[in-house]
């Protein structure tokens, strides 16, 4: 839920509606449970100030490098092999490298730190990414595995921000970050079957060593002496060959070395580590270099492209690369109901802040829209209302960016999908209708309604209706607000046929936001990957149904990323828009969900109305039940099924369908990490018909264990999953759950570490920032270590005021918090920033802090960072009571 309504001038003569969106960008930063922030204590003197105290708890996994450039924190190199830090696994960890002399002033700025070693269990298949802060070029990192005795097994080395590698066999490794480049922060994630980025530039990879295909600029000497000069002595160039135009041309090592400017090798790291036991191998060899020939011409001004000269072999690429994240989609069943409907000739408006009409994953996507933004100084496009939908930005981040929210929702709704690009959508053989109403300020009442209107093509402010109108409209918005005129165009709309549904709210508790509240709306409370209720989301007599938001703060499936949900994004941090793709939380991302599935249906049945809708799901056809027996407060009348609710449209009014059952189980892997001993799996049925579970079996050879819980005759309910670690040596474990059935068969990945000698989790040195919530400046900082698990902190002396309450780490110096690879969190989140109002002591103001991640690289796009949320003070390490 965006609220940051310290940064937003709130209009006096509109009522301004807030976006419920958790915008975390796999930044795990939402708390573990909400508390009402006016638990206080006894009035403190106003002369003294007053006195705010709460707890930052580490994200999940969560580790941190042990030699960062901030000399406030906690210090022990890891620069070489027999120093490698360990490590846990799965883990998400921050840190930072840099060569001599470059990066803000510090520890490491002087020396430099080129390398990080990293002790840690891997197991075959998993992935180890690293992302980089920097731009990967002039701050460029390199990532490696090592054996134990030295032996460089894999090294990913591209130009881009993000480098991965796959371990092929399981056993101890040394994971190596090496800075070829400059300075950066960067973040190393380790989990279970990850997707590698795109870039190719592996040792692992398949090229002929000793080879690279380069292609010259056209006849551009940069100097006398360049490369260019010296491939045309060489007789490498087109003029010298008597050909007419640059082409591709095969560079072998020595040719490369005849025309290098120096001897200096652009490897940042060995074939073989120094000192190490391990013997060169000479395969190995030729091919790192071949690998850092490669990386060496793609710096080169007078080079226009070098690769690899790669072995190509038949290969299976998934097509949508980024659907492997997409766990919020099998959790509905939708690639079930996907076998029924894509949601063809259907139309879903989502009113929110636009759309960011140039991604790559909307393009064929949508409809006819329009800007329903009256206020020139709300919308930030230079007028009032106009036909183009683009979002230009909201600047509503505390550091001056976009939330681009409506490109994020539209994406869940209806992202291209088969396209070999980013994630799926929902429905996405439907259009998008994308209605401008939310700006810098939020969404005034006025606009909303004037965009629902022409949604359902009736009289509004625009003077013009839609060639067609909207068959669903997504409200991932709401206020506490209502009217009875208010409601009446909801009606309305109704009336004319369109189902709305809308976000419950992201305040964990039971106070009722409008529209989603109003009886013609259907309100969606969004649920976790283990099909518990959100700890942001709102609860009560108007929840209709529930629907995927995620949690950023865990990783139960152990996938190296936050249980959040993906889909589309943009970024103008830096002033320069890049299209992104990125995991948020909250009903915000719950709603799409709905607003997709009702498009499936309507696919099925065209004439299927908001009444029919209703009554479907109050009778349990479109839902698999969770909480109390029938509908209760927190999920309705459950959590959306897409198969079933497909298979109830197909059955009422559609072409009716003959179901099959099938059985799923949720989630689809487990984490059990270092610390945790106990989870829960739900096993049901994904669609109707007779369905019969028999006992599941596991191969663990002991440490897991799985009990029924719930669990009814035909073996379907929720399972009790336990480890035992008692006489187990330290390592990395991992094992098969499977169920069978009289239809299919269902397996469960499970990954466990027994790490005696490994912390829960740590997110480095933490810097508390009290910001003032008028003025947007720092009116405190305090700086804390981490005592037992926890970040206890105490703000002092605080004058009564509205504020908000910031937290991060500073791993490059650089005085900013929250930098892309820093930790970073806020209360109540970073994306809820709840102001709270200092009339008296303040406690319980706890909060999560966790990590960054951006997924745009895997696609090949540039993204920028989060980028810095407050500058702290360089006051010294502050002793915490």
């Amino acid at each position: 839920m965006i609220l940051w309504e310290n940064l937003r001038m709130k209009p006096t003569t509109a009522i301004n509606i807030i976006l419920m969106s958790a915008m975390l960008a796999f930044s795990p930063l939402v708390c573990g449970s909400a508390r009402d922030d006016s638990q206080s204590e006894p009035l403190s003197s106003p002369k003294q100030g007053y006195v705010l105290r709460g707890v930052i708890q580490p994200a999940v996994g969560a580790a941190v490098d042990n030699d960062v450039n901030d000399p406030n924190a906690f210090y022990q190199s890891n620069d070489t092999a027999s120093s490698a830090q360990e490590i846990t696994n799965p883990v998400t960890l921050s840190g930072y490298v840099n060569q001599p002399g470059s990066g803000p002033l510090g520890r490491s700025r002087g020396r430099g730190d080129t390398l990080d070693f990293y002790k840690v269990k891997l197991l075959a298949g998993q992935a180890v990414s690293l992302f980089i802060a920097g731009d990967g070029v002039r701050n460029d990192l390199d990532l490696a595995l090592y054996s134990l005795e030295g032996q460089l097994l894999d090294m990913s080395s591209d130009l881009s921000r993000v480098e991965s590698l796959v371990v092929e066999t399981s056993g101890d490794y040394l994971i190596a970050v090496a800075a070829a480049a400059g300075a950066s922060n960067y973040t190393l994630t380790l989990g279970q079957s990850l997707a590698v980025a795109r870039h190719d530039m592996r040792l692992s990879a398949t090229f002929m060593p000793g080879e690279a295909v380069v292609h010259f600029r056209e006849e551009l000497a940069t100097t006398a002496d360049g490369t260019w000069a010296r491939a045309q002595a060489q007789g490498l160039t087109a003029r010298s060959q008597q050909e007419s135009e640059e082409r591709n041309r095969l560079l072998r090592l020595n040719d490369w070395r005849a025309i290098q400017s120096s001897s200096h090798s652009a490897c940042a790291l060995p074939a073989v580590l120094p000192g190490a036991s391990a013997l060169v191998d000479a395969n190995v060899e030729a091919k790192l270099e071949t690998l850092c020939m490669v990386k060496s011409l793609n710096r080169d001004p007078d080079v226009a492209s070098a690769t690899l000269n790669y072995l190509r072999q038949p290969l299976f690429v998934p097509n949508d690369p980024l659907y492997r994240f997409q766990w919020h989609y099998p959790q509905i069943n939708l690639p079930q109901a996907w076998d029924l409907t894509t949601g063809a000739d259907t139309i879903v408006a989502v009113v929110d802040t636009g759309v960011v009409l140039g991604h790559p994953d909307l393009q064929g996507q949508l409809t006819t829209g329009y800007d329903f933004i009256s206020s020139r100084a709300n919308a930030l496009d230079g007028d009032g209302i106009d036909p183009d939908p683009n979002d230009v930005g909201d600047r509503s981040n505390p550091n001056g960016s976009s939330s681009f929210h409506g490109t994020h929702v539209s994406g869940i709704v209806a992202a291209a999908t088969n396209n070999q690009t980013g994630g799926a959508g929902v429905a996405f053989g439907a259009k998008i209708m994308p209605l401008r109403a939310v700006g810098k300020f939020g969404g005034s009442l006025y606009d909303i309604e004037q965009a629902m209107r022409y949604a359902a093509g009736l009289p509004n402010d625009s003077g013009t209706v839609p060639p067609r109108r909207a068959d669903v409209v997504n409200l991932s918005l709401g206020s506490t607000a209502s009217s009875s005129a208010d409601r009446a165009v909801y009606a309305r709309v109704r009336a004319a046929g369109v189902v709305i549904v809308a976000a419950a709210g992201n305040s964990a508790n039971r106070t009722p936001l409008y529209p989603a509240s109003y009886p013609e709306v259907i309100s969606v409370s969004a649920v976790t990957i283990d099909k518990t209720l959100a700890p942001y989301s709102s609860f009560g007599p108007n929840i209709d149904v529930a629907a995927p938001g995620g949690n950023t703060a865990t990783d139960v499936n152990g996938d190296g990323k936050p249980d959040g949900v993906l889909s589309t994004a943009a970024n103008d941090a830096n002033d320069t828009l890049a299209y992104d793709y990125l995991i948020w939380q909250g009903t915000s991302m719950a709603t799409p969900h709905a607003a997709g599935v009702i498009a499936l249906m309507k696919a099925l049945a065209p004439n299927l109305t908001p009444d029919d809708i209703d009554n479907l799901l109050a009778s349990g056809a479109l839902t698999d039940d969770l909480g109390a027996t029938g509908r209760d407060n927190q999920f309705g009348y459950g959590l959306l099924n897409a198969n079933k609710a497909a298979i109830a449209a197909a059955n009422n009014g559609g072409q009716p369908v003959d179901p099959v059952p099938v059985l799923t189980v949720n989630p689809t892997a487990l984490n059990f990490g270092i610390a945790s001993n106990q989870q829960s799996l739900t096993v049901f049925n994904g669609s109707v018909g007779d369905l019969t579970v028999n006992p599941p079996t596991e191969d663990s050879g002991g440490w897991l264990n799985i009990a029924p819980d719930t669990v009814n005759a035909n073996g379907l309910g929720s399972y009790q999953v336990s480890v035992n670690r008692a006489g187990l040596a330290d390592g990395v474990y991992s094992a098969t759950l499977t169920f069978t059935s009289n239809v299919n068969t269902a397996e469960i990945k499970v990954i466990m570490q027994v790490a005696s000698n490994l912390s829960v989790g740590t997110i480095g040195q933490q810097y508390v920032v009290l910001v003032n919530a008028r003025t947007k400046q720092s009116v405190s900082t305090m700086a804390i270590r981490q005592p037992d698990g926890r970040y206890v902190y105490t703000l002092r002396g605080i004058p009564a005021g509205t504020y908000q309450i910031f937290a991060g780490s500073d791993l490059n110096n650089d005085f900013y918090i929250c930098d892309a690879g820093e930790s970073c969190g806020a209360y109540l989140t970073l994306d809820d920033p709840i102001t709270i109002r200092v009339r008296r002591n303040r406690r319980n103001l706890d909060f999560v802090s966790g990590y960054t991640l951006n997924l745009a690289d895997f696609q090949g796009m540039a993204a920028g960072g989060p980028g810095p949320v407050a500058r702290r003070n360089g006051q010294k390490l502050i002793t915490t009571d």
